[in-house]
């Protein structure tokens, strides 16, 4: 099964679309009732009043009529494109962009959902020069253009454009310091893509530390700061415990699952290894996620290495079975290599260990352990078959008891075998996307978000 990489990215949420009011505070009902009737006002109005309430279809008729009685009505084009957006029809909301865009070229807000639905369509060439031109026409608002710059780096991490995020997030940082989804973005370029740059390390504690600060809830964060401070080494490694556990402290659900998973390889790459604080936090995960990831294997591992073949095969056969075999995996290999192993020296069953060997074999041919292997357990399987059913010796080619741990560790290295395979320590940062927050300014602006996992496009609210 495919591991995520170490360093976390959840989805962000870019900056979307606000509610254009025609008040600078929500209509009341004896404000709107002060409006003429059926006039563009009174329709735009009353279409803010369902857009709030997230009655979007509503909203949107009241919109429509609201752009019928007054086609230059800019509120109303934009609201009912918002309108649009939010009830996830994209393509209504793309075309009625573009005509309030006809009306106020120069419009920030409107480029910025343009950018977003862009985003959400996969061109992000057009989203982050969307992004762009919506900072340059911001400029005299600092916060909203921190927002867009924001975008602006979201969009081009996932054209691959490292420094060019770099340099959008450093400009939304230049502009709002406490922007917590830039400090943490930055921050884990540094620790990932822009890790050979100089003083990166020191960059990535210090970006990670504000945004830990500035948002202390934040999972993906303090897990970053964790890889940080153990990769500076020194003073600061003696602290990486500390963001792990708060990492665990501050999940839920199946983010606890990645935040057990990253401590544990922690753990796991711990000098010397905690292979007892591993364990537990394995057991913990696989108890909210039976098939999470990587973490059969881990656990399959350990209960290999101190001779608890029983727990072992549990383990490993389920990280290796059907689809959660990932033959470009290292780790789904090795347990193959393991299964092979036990099913060969101390639980023998001729067949199994030869369908491991061989499934191993099959990727790494050129293994010298894995020859050696095989010749075994074909030698296995060809003793089975002399014996008789009614044979009493095929009694004794039966399951042997568990070996002590450190006669089974003393077997595994003479095979060659690590005591437990280790995992890739990169950042784990899945890409971000734009985030439309479509809530009124004037009413409850979104929180900002950051860009790690999932449904709305990354950016960071």
């Amino acid at each position: 099964m495919r591991r995520p990489d170490l360093a976390v990215r959840r989805p962000h949420r870019l900056r979307f679309s606000t509610l254009l009011l025609l008040l600078a505070i929500p209509c009341s009902a004896v404000d709107i009732a002060l409006l003429e009737a059926d006039s563009s006002a009174q329709l735009t109005a009353l279409g803010n009043e369902a857009l709030v309430q997230g009655r979007f279809e509503t909203a949107i008729d009241f919109y429509q009529r609201a752009v019928a009685a007054d086609k230059t009505a800019f509120a109303a084009l934009f609201n009912l494109a918002l309108a649009f957006q939010q009830h996830g029809q994209r393509d209504q909301a793309k075309a009625v962009y573009l005509e309030a865009l006809r009306l106020r070229p120069d419009h920030p807000e409107v480029l910025c959902n343009l950018g977003v639905l862009a985003f959400q369509a996969g061109d992000f060439a057009q989203a982050a020069d969307r992004f762009l031109e919506s900072a340059r026409l911001a400029a005299k608002t600092p916060k909203d253009a921190a927002e867009y710059w924001f975008n602006a780096g979201t969009a081009r991490e996932r054209l691959g454009q490292w420094v060019g995020a770099q340099r959008a997030y450093s400009e939304a940082l230049a502009l709002d310091p406490e922007h917590d989804g830039a400090n943490y973005n930055l921050g884990t370029l540094y620790l990932g893509k822009l890790s050979d740059q100089a003083a990166a390390p020191d960059l990535a504690l210090r970006h990670l530390g504000e945004a830990v600060r500035l948002r202390p809830g934040r999972v993906e964060a303090w897990i970053n700061l964790g890889l940080a401070r153990e990769r500076s080494g020194g003073a600061a490694a003696a602290d990486a415990p500390a963001a792990f556990a708060a990492a665990v402290e501050a999940a839920s659900g199946v983010v606890k699952v990645l935040a057990l998973g990253q401590r544990a390889r922690y753990f796991q790459r711990s000098v010397p290894p905690r292979r007892t604080a591993m364990r537990d936090d394995l057991l913990a995960l696989l108890a909210i996620d039976g098939d999470a990831s990587g973490a059969n294997g881990m656990l399959g591992s350990y209960y290999f290495a101190v001779g608890d073949f029983d727990g072992a095969i549990r383990h490993l056969e389920r990280e290796v079975a059907g689809d959660h075999f990932d033959a470009e995996d290292s780790g789904d290999l090795e347990a193959r290599y393991l299964l092979a192993l036990i099913y060969t020296d101390h639980r023998p069953d001729p067949a199994k260990a030869l369908a491991h060997a061989t499934a191993y074999y099959q990727h790494h041919p050129d293994s010298q352990k894995i020859h050696e292997l095989r010749r075994r357990a074909l030698r296995l399987g060809d003793n089975s078959r002399k014996l008789s059913p009614s044979s009493p010796s095929e009694e004794s080619a039966g399951p042997s008891g568990s070996k002590p741990a450190e006669e089974a560790a003393a077997g595994h290295s003479d095979h060659g075998h690590p005591a437990a395979p280790s995992r890739p320590d990169k950042p784990a940062t899945p890409a971000p996307e734009p985030a439309a927050s479509g809530h009124p300014p004037h009413l409850n602006p979104p929180p900002k978000a950051a860009d790690h996992p999932p449904a709305a496009p990354s950016g960071h609210h």
